[in-house]
């Protein structure tokens, strides 16, 4: 069977595939929050951490959903309400949860003080809207921790608000071209792909600072190009196969890694999103607790290590995870579900 056939309706592994790699990052943050950004689980050996994986398969899944929501609306601002719906409510509690409530509890400064810094209400502002960057502190917030940043899992964020804006201006560009705008959409998606696949491996060969910006666009362009050419790729078993032996010897040599891991990494994510059924398909029903695991995680876990002294990230691992997870089923159904009701149909 092809992709194509596969992605119809809604009965997929998305939302497992999401949570694991929610949850992946919790596990990665945990020791570089614990001990040190060094002591990540696959740093030393591979130059990249599980949290790294995660927000690839994030941006992959994105790319391949979003361009197939673009797709389908054909239309700018229904496109931009349906993105905004997704992200923003949440990202306003969120913030105002971290400013107004664990702020002032946590905060070294007198609460007059804390309330009257202007750093506080550009938090609430930057942190839930993201269009002008993200504000990473808060007054007398974490400052003994070894780290002081708030919610550093939100730096991915802005990143893929301009994949959307760049997807969106793709399409309306390709509009231009009415005899065939789908043609002229896949070439500019594929040719961009491409590019960016390019850079990035260059990018990361010289150590050029910026190359997470290559790796994120491209993850997720791969992603709208997988929808794009859905009817032509294979959903074989053989395949799959193929793509996690090279992927393990990617890993067996790690001076390879980064050439073979963006070539298979996404064909694995595809293939599990759709393929395994049976009792899998049955946490699809629950709800995609993702996007509140990955916004709650970190600022939970700088908690946990301003208020427990000498956690391990084990203990980490397991305080974190009720936490989040409890928090994220709340986001879900409080205010990501109600919001994404409603998304006109």
């Amino acid at each position: 069977m092809r992709l194509g056939q596969y992605a119809t309706g809604r009965d997929n592994n998305f939302n497992l595939v999401r949570f694991i790699a929610a949850f992946a990052v919790l596990w990665s943050h945990s020791y570089a929050i614990v001990i040190s950004p060094a002591f990540e689980p696959w740093v030393q050996w591979l130059g990249y951490t599980p949290g790294g994986v995660a927000v690839d398969v994030f941006f992959v899944t994105s790319g391949f959903l979003v361009t197939a929501s673009l797709m389908r609306l054909d239309n700018f601002r229904a496109f931009a309400r349906a993105r905004a719906l997704r992200i923003f409510p949440a990202l306003l509690v969120m913030s105002l949860l971290l400013a107004l409530v664990m702020g002032p509890l946590l905060t070294t400064r007198p609460l007059d003080v804390y309330f009257s810094d202007s750093a506080v209400w550009k938090f609430i502002w930057k942190n839930s809207t993201i269009l002008t960057g993200v504000k990473y502190s808060l007054p007398g917030v974490f400052e003994n921790n070894h780290m002081q940043v708030v919610n550093g899992s939100l730096w991915t964020l802005p990143f893929e608000l301009r994949c959307y804006l760049t997807l969106a201006l793709v399409w309306w560009l390709a509009s231009f071209v009415k005899s065939d705008k789908a043609r002229m959409f896949t070439r500019i998606v594929v040719v961009g792909t491409a590019l960016m696949l390019v850079s990035f491996w260059v990018a990361h060969h010289y150590a050029y600072k910026h190359w997470h910006t290559f790796r994120l666009f491209y993850f997720f362009f791969l992603g709208a190009a997988m929808w794009i050419y859905r009817a032509r790729i294979p959903m074989s078993g053989t395949l799959f196969a193929v793509a996690c032996v090279a992927l393990i010897g990617g890993i067996v040599q790690p001076k390879t890694f980064f050439w073979i891991y963006p070539l298979t990494v996404p064909y694995i994510v595809m293939w599990l999103a759709y393929v395994p059924g049976g009792v899998l398909r049955q946490f699809n029903k629950l709800g995609d607790y993702s996007y509140g695991i990955y916004i709650y995680a970190f600022p939970i876990q700088q908690a946990l290590v301003a208020t427990v002294p000498g956690i391990t990230p084990e203990q980490m691992i397991a305080a974190a995870g009720a936490g989040t997870v409890a928090l994220a089923v709340l986001s879900w159904h409080l205010v990501e579900k109600p919001m994404l009701a409603r998304k006109k149909p």
